[in-house]
């Protein structure tokens, strides 16, 4: 899934970033061949370079930081591409 045009918009406003951590909206969500079910909240990472989109969910009591770094090695991980 591509990211949206509001994606694009806040890398424009955040050069220095690589990717974003956002939650998901709820008709993402819904798209997901089994939904986040209750107590879980949808959140994805979009690259810059391409717009790749790895969507995952979290207990909604959890955090998660934001730091390219940390999003970078978590993306490949969804992506099956960890070392």
């Amino acid at each position: 899934m591509p990211a949206t045009d509001l994606d694009s918009a806040w890398f424009h406003s955040n050069p220095d970033r690589a990717y974003r951590l956002r939650r998901q909206t709820p008709g993402e969500a819904a798209q997901w061949s089994v939904p986040p079910g209750p107590g879980v909240t949808a959140w994805c990472i979009i690259r810059r370079t391409d717009g790749a989109l790895e969507a995952f969910g979290l207990p909604d009591d959890d955090t998660w930081d934001d730091y390219d770094e940390e999003l970078a090695g978590f993306f490949e991980t969804l992506r099956g591409n960890a070392a």
